[in-house]
């Protein structure tokens, strides 16, 4: 990938930005890869050349790096930073690497730092329950301990102390400890063995594109559609709702000459239109969806 410097920014930066932090050592998979969607992981090796991004696309990436240096500094009694564990599954290398292990008489508990929007931590993020309680299974079948929590040690970039005070469903302060359910071992060892055969199937038995399994729902985060109430010559909705009936019940009250009407904002796979896999314009899926789009 290249990674530009559109804004100047000093050369020791960018130097920071092209420096390979990651490493997955011998193992033939990392978690996070297994928790990716297939399609997305086999169109950015074959369009790595191609890819570009800016050093300012990449600060939040830096600033996660600079944290886990940072971390492995801290040494405090009964807590383990920064540990990659590796297993083997039907043959193939799995691991991952724990940021936080909090080591007590009954068994450990495993947190991991998330630089995430406010926007994001309000809502649901599966590939946490995901990572995590992968994460939670090397732990189990590595280390033979017991996992008694989960946890995400949120980072919320954009955090407003204004929308704090204002709204009680906001979070409440910069960082925010969020607890993850703990899945059954049974379901979580099947779910891993899904994982890696969804990934090795696909590099062996597709090409590219569009013999690639497609993306789910909820790899393309799909946002459900809503209804936004709004006014002839006012630029912003007077409210949104998730369902038409809310919508038409707030219409219905307003005065006929603010001349009144419901606007329908489509379900929008977010992880597309934004290109947040970074290769939106190469996936055959991503463009049909655009077609289908023009037609209607």
């Amino acid at each position: 990938m290249k990674i530009t410097n559109k804004f100047g920014l000093p050369a020791p930066l960018y130097a920071l930005a092209n420096k390979q932090y990651y490493s997955k050592g011998d193992a033939d998979y990392s978690v996070t890869e297994i928790i990716s969607p297939p399609r997305i992981q086999r169109l950015r090796k074959k369009h790595d050349h191609e890819m570009e991004t800016d050093v300012t696309d990449l600060w939040w990436s830096i600033v996660g790096s600079a944290l886990h240096v940072v971390m492995e500094r801290s040494v405090v009694d009964n807590y383990k930073n920064e540990e990659r564990l590796t297993t083997e599954i039907n043959g193939v290398r799995l691991s991952g690497a724990i940021d936080v292990q909090q080591i007590e008489s009954d068994g450990i508990t495993i947190m991991d730092y998330k630089f995430t929007s406010a926007w994001a931590l309000m809502n649901e993020k599966p590939e946490w329950s995901m990572q995590q309680n992968i994460y939670g299974r090397l732990v189990q079948k590595v280390k033979g301990e017991n996992v008694k929590g989960l946890k995400i040690i949120a980072v919320v970039r954009d955090w407003s102390r204004r929308e704090a005070e204002r709204k009680p469903t906001y979070p409440q302060a910069p960082l925010q400890m969020v607890d993850i359910p703990l899945w059954e071992e049974s379901f979580t060892d099947q779910f891993i063995e899904r994982r890696i055969e969804l990934h090795r199937d696909s590099k062996v038995s597709a090409d590219w594109d569009d013999e690639l399994p497609p993306c789910t729902d909820e790899d393309r985060w799909m946002r459900d559609p809503k209804f936004a109430v709004k006014k002839e010559g006012r630029k912003t909705a007077v409210r949104v709702f998730d369902t038409m009936t809310e919508a038409s019940e707030l219409l219905a009250t307003l005065p006929a000459k603010d001349k009144g009407f419901i606007e329908i904002r489509k379900a929008e796979p977010v992880r597309c239109t934004q290109d947040y896999c970074g290769v939106s314009k190469w996936c055959s899926q991503y463009q049909s969806y655009l077609k289908e789009q023009e037609n209607e």
